[in-house]
């Protein structure tokens, strides 16, 4: 069924070089119709005039701006900010992180030691916390390291933090506890994501209120500081709460920024790219983009550096490659597209289909079949 693009009579052309009907034969020779492209560009200005000259700088400004807007920052942040010591910025004594036992919140601990601070590290009672603990306070003697053992998924964590921080002006604070939850939401009872959501969501949000609310009664300097991911740009089903608290931390990062930057105290919001740490261990399903990822995880120390650089002068800091990758794809491809995408395709995914297969419920037989009560043979001769 061929379409014509009917023209004015004074754009066509005797040569007939730019017709527009799409034979079969035309259509199957490809090169010949993208050389072609030039002409009907020229033949549709000639239609429009101003306007598609207009619409078309119109766009390629657009693109431009929105590309500068993104880039300038981020080159900034990346090329021209050297690493800060925040101590001396913020003339501080003391820090608290959050997950500072393992990980990136393991490199934050060390180089707020390096710096001469105090530290208050919360993170779950286990092995690692007192390992930090020896470790830090061995290298760094003449500073104080105090340990929180608390679980941030649960009610209670905040009376042992405060117990630890009173009477401590806790200037720096990194909330970087955070964890991934493979499988279907449905596929657990309902404990099991809302703990995901409290450790990496609410904690950060309690957690800064009340820190953010001691510096300014006090009238202090500081800062706020967040490990967000680059997955708040994207679906991420079958890890259907790690994306969502991420976009969570990212915007709730973007929007007290304003706020506190009245009082003096910075917020950064930082979006690493695969780190090697244990923040992959532990998942029960064998998820094939996140064992990708970790091929090329960079070291926790390198995201720490890039938080000393970013703290007071960016409030969003996009650090490694994947970062980036991210952005430019949500700039390419709308959210709401791809989303459309996934929802229709993510099936065709092997690891995906094996997920679905492994959270299906077990369904129990109906009542009456069970009695045999069906419409069924019933057995009876």
């Amino acid at each position: 069924d061929c379409r014509v693009l009917h023209r004015p009579p004074h754009v066509y052309r005797a040569s007939y070089r730019s017709s527009y009907i799409m034979s079969s034969s035309a259509a199957s020779d490809v090169g010949a119709w993208l050389a072609d492209v030039p002409a009907r560009v020229e033949d549709l200005r000639a239609v429009a005039g101003p306007a598609f000259c207009w619409t078309h700088y119109i766009m390629g400004y657009v693109a431009i701006f929105a590309a500068a807007t993104f880039l300038i920052p981020t080159l900034y942040s990346w090329w021209f900010c050297g690493e800060q010591d925040l101590k001396k910025k913020y003339n501080a004594s003391w820090a608290i992180v959050t997950g500072g036992s393992s990980g990136i919140g393991r490199a934050v601990v060390d180089k707020l030691a390096a710096q001469g601070l105090n530290i208050v590290v919360a993170a779950m009672p286990d092995a690692l916390l007192e390992a930090t603990r020896k470790e830090v306070g061995d290298a760094y003697p003449e500073q104080e390291i105090v340990t929180v053992p608390v679980n941030l998924a649960k009610d209670g964590y905040m009376d042992d933090i405060r117990a630890a921080t009173d009477g401590r002006d806790v200037q720096i604070v990194f909330c970087n506890a955070g964890f991934i939850r493979t499988g279907l939401f449905a596929g657990d009872p309902v404990g099991a994501p809302l703990a995901n959501f409290n450790v990496n969501a609410t904690s950060s949000m309690v957690i800064a209120h009340h820190f953010l609310t001691e510096m300014r009664n006090k009238g202090l300097r500081g800062c706020l500081c967040f490990t967000s991911s680059p997955a708040y740009h994207i679906p991420t089903p079958i890890t259907s709460m790690y994306g969502p608290t991420k976009a969570f931390l990212t915007s709730f990062a973007m929007s007290l920024a304003p706020e506190a930057r009245t009082d003096g105290i910075d917020v950064c919001v930082l979006h690493p790219s695969p780190t090697r740490s244990a923040f992959y261990d532990g998942n029960k399903h064998d998820v094939g983009a996140l064992k990708f990822a970790q091929r090329f995880a960079n070291g926790p120390e390198v995201v720490a550096n890039a938080f000393f650089t970013a703290i007071g002068r960016v409030v969003v800091r996009e650090q490694g490659t994947q970062a980036l990758a991210y952005r430019v794809l949500a700039k390419v491809i709308d959210p709401m597209a791809l989303t459309e995408i996934m929802a229709r395709f993510a099936i065709l995914s092997p690891e995906f289909k094996a997920v679905v297969a492994a959270g299906a419920p077990k369904r129990k037989a109906p009542a009456s079949a069970a009695n045999g009560d069906g419409d069924g043979d019933d057995g009876a001769a």
